[in-house]
Parts: C-alpha cells; sequence; structure tokens
C-alpha cells in the first residue's frame, strides 16, 4: 500500500484534518480497544501530527509529538494510531522513524519518552526504546509502560 505521510502544527490543520484525526484515534484507542479515556485533553494544541493518507485520501494512520515545556530537550510521542487498513504493512513504523528525524534534526532533542501499550513494547525495542518502568501500569483499562530512547 502506498501513503503520503504529513507532519503538521496543529495551527497548520484543517478543520477536515482534525477531524479525520479525532475520528481515527476514536477508532482505535476508544472503540476498538473499548477503553473509555479523554482523548481531547488539551495537549493537541501544542502539538505536531504526522499523518498519513491513502491513495484514496483517507487518513490511516497518526501520531502527536510533544515537547516537554519543562525540558526542551525531551519530546513526547502519543497517541501512534493506525486504522485497521493501514496495518501490517510497515506504516507504524515508517510514522515512528518519521517522528524521530523531525525530533533529532528539526528540534535538536535528546531523548524521547512515550507511554506505550504494554503488548507494543517489543516493537518499541526495535526502534531503540529501552524500558523504564518497573511494573507495568493500567491506562484507561490497557496496560502500558513507559519507554525512553536517546535521539
Amino acid at each position: 500500500m502506498s501513503y503520503q505521510l504529513s507532519l503538521l502544527h496543529f495551527e497548520q490543520l484543517s478543520k477536515e484534518q482534525l477531524y479525520d484525526v479525532l475520528q481515527l484515534r476514536a477508532d482505535v484507542f476508544v472503540l476498538e480497544q473499548k477503553s473509555l479515556y479523554r482523548d481531547i485533553d488539551g495537549q493537541d494544541k501544542d502539538a505536531w501530527h504526522i499523518l498519513a493518507y491513502d491513495h484514496k485520501h483517507q487518513l490511516i494512520g497518526v501520531v502527536r509529538l510533544l515537547k516537554d515545556p519543562k525540558d526542551p530537550s525531551c519530546y513526547t510521542i502519543g497517541r501512534v494510531g493506525v486504522s485497521k487498513s493501514g496495518r501490517g504493512q510497515g506504516l507504524a513504523k515508517e510514522l515512528m522513524e518519521r517522528a524521530h528525524e523531525f525530533i533529532a534534526k528539526q528540534e535538536k532533542a535528546e531523548r524521547i519518552e512515550l507511554s506505550a501499550q504494554e503488548y507494543l513494547a517489543e516493537f518499541y525495542k526495535t526502534l531503540g526504546y529501552v524500558l523504564v518502568s518497573d511494573q507495568p501500569y493500567d491506562d484507561a483499562g490497557v496496560m502500558h509502560v513507559d519507554m525512553i530512547r536517546a535521539v
């Protein structure tokens, strides 16, 4: 499958793009995972967003990038979501690699933190992340672990 990646700050998102992002995240994190949580948490306004569109111009992947307001050398990656139609083709890896490139080259950050769903920890390890949680923890009904990666 071919797809196109776009990196946009919140102010650059069109109304349609923002709607698509929120819809995809609700489909993946709320409906599929049966996890009731507040996705609209006030942080999107300060974030960069990587969007992946398929050849039909349908949003199939998203990532949210946030600079730590207390430590500009650190970024947080979150809300990594891929639609059912976009899975199994390396899109999550490509989204993460694009995030790493932006954080390292444009933002000159030193490290990246993320809260990974526990079952995805091995995937993130293949991208250079190391586990820093002592124990998995429940985040809205889904077990998570904290991970970190040097840039």
